[in-house]
């Protein structure tokens, strides 16, 4: 029995290197070759995320959203394939490498049903169960093989759609709030806010008693928040944007920050409203500013077309703050966490998708531009075991 698969291989043509994206037929995995601890899931539905753009279009410039001399063909068994030019200098240093000609699968996550798994009792209770899993390598595919360790498992009244989009934004939410207080602070900072990993935390936060600082570009995801029941939501388009983020700051005492942008002056203006909030509310002050240690992380880079710029000599005030890289790990996710997101997986946990689509059409150019645009609730949805035919939801 075969098994379609979207396949991303780094090729070389008329002395030109290209990033060819193909649907291959290859033989699905066998039970009997499965070790104690595996499972066979025959993927329904994964999402395209943010995470998944670099692992995508890299080396070529898709993930910055140029597509210029992108090239469409069709296989000798009529399907769809795409090649996207890699820049020249970037295609010399690869020229010769082990890179140049070996097919990589992709994406992060995705749900199904198991359809096979190894001798291990973990494995054996999740067979025929619907499951979600992220990290195992390539959900645009048919089937996929994970540990069963890495499985959430489903109620039989979710569907795989439903649970998608339970590993990735849902993890990383709740590991957002473990941070927190594994580190001490009492509120949080969120920029990019009103996404759909935000508006994730933005439930987790009034379910739990957490103050979150919402931080936006326009009026209406504003709206889309405070229709969820956000109660600080800051606009940075807005002239009373400085005083507003202060306000909020003083209001929650949020000392930590998660930021999606990872360029531009965000951060920076982040760490002066948390210094300007703690000076305000401190007794404790001193000529090097507050006590009140600030803690920054990067988790994206919707904003890599600019640098980030920190500016402590120049206003920033205090020296009593970090900024660091966010990666989830496995202290931070317990059995509690894979349950609550099991439980909530139509509540807090919800993802809407713009459209769905199949293994064939999401090589489309037209719409990989879509995607790769990451606009707010705007995910597109992979539907590996569905045929040819474009619709939205």
């Amino acid at each position: 029995m075969g098994s379609l698969r979207v396949e991303r291989t780094i090729v070389e043509k008329d002395g030109k290197g290209f990033l060819q994206f193909n649907v291959q037929d290859r033989p699905c995995p066998k039970e009997a070759d499965l070790a104690d601890d595996q499972v066979l899931i025959a993927i329904e539905a994964a999402p395209i995320n943010p995470s998944d753009l670099g692992p995508l279009f890299a080396p070529s410039h898709g993930g910055i959203g140029r597509f210029d001399g992108a090239v469409s063909s069709v296989d000798s068994s009529g399907r769809t394939c795409t090649a996207l030019p890699v820049p020249d200098k970037t295609f010399a240093a690869l020229r010769g490498s082990k890179a140049v000609g070996r097919p990589n699968r992709v994406g992060n996550e995705g749900a199904g049903r198991v359809v096979g798994a190894g001798k291990g009792k973990k494995a054996q209770s999740l067979k025929g169960k619907l499951v979600s899993a992220m990290g195992i390598g390539g959900t645009y595919s048919q089937h996929c093989i994970a540990h069963a360790s890495q499985c959430v498992v489903h109620h039989d009244d979710t569907t795989a759609e439903e649970a998608a989009s339970s590993c990735v934004n849902p993890l990383t939410s709740l590991g957002m709030v473990s941070t927190m207080r594994k580190e001490g602070h009492k509120g949080i900072v969120h920029t990019a806010a009103a996404s759909q990993l935000g508006q994730m935390l933005v439930r987790i936060c009034k379910a739990d008693g957490i103050p979150l600082v919402n931080v936006v570009r326009r009026q209406e995801q504003v709206d889309v928040l405070k229709a969820i029941g956000a109660e600080y939501v800051v606009n940075t388009s807005s002239k009373s944007y400085e005083k507003d983020l202060v306000d909020a700051l003083v209001a929650s005492g949020a000392t930590i920050a998660f930021d999606a942008t990872g360029g531009g002056t965000l951060a920076f203006e982040i760490i002066k409203g948390m210094e300007t909030a703690a000076t305000r509310t401190s007794k404790s002050n001193n000529s090097y500013g507050s006590n009140t240690f600030k803690k920054l992380y990067i988790y994206g880079g919707l904003g890599n077309a600019e640098p980030l710029l920190l500016k402590p000599f120049a206003g920033m005030g205090g020296f009593s703050w970090s900024v660091a890289g966010f990666l989830l790990n496995d202290s931070m996710i317990g059995e509690a966490e894979l349950q609550r997101i099991a439980n909530e997986i139509k509540t807090t946990f919800a993802t809407h998708y713009s459209r769905r689509v199949s293994l064939e059409e999401m090589l489309d150019v037209s719409i990989m531009k879509e995607y790769q645009r990451q606009t707010s609730n705007q995910k597109t949805l992979v539907m590996p075991q569905m045929s040819k035919q474009r619709g939205r939801l």
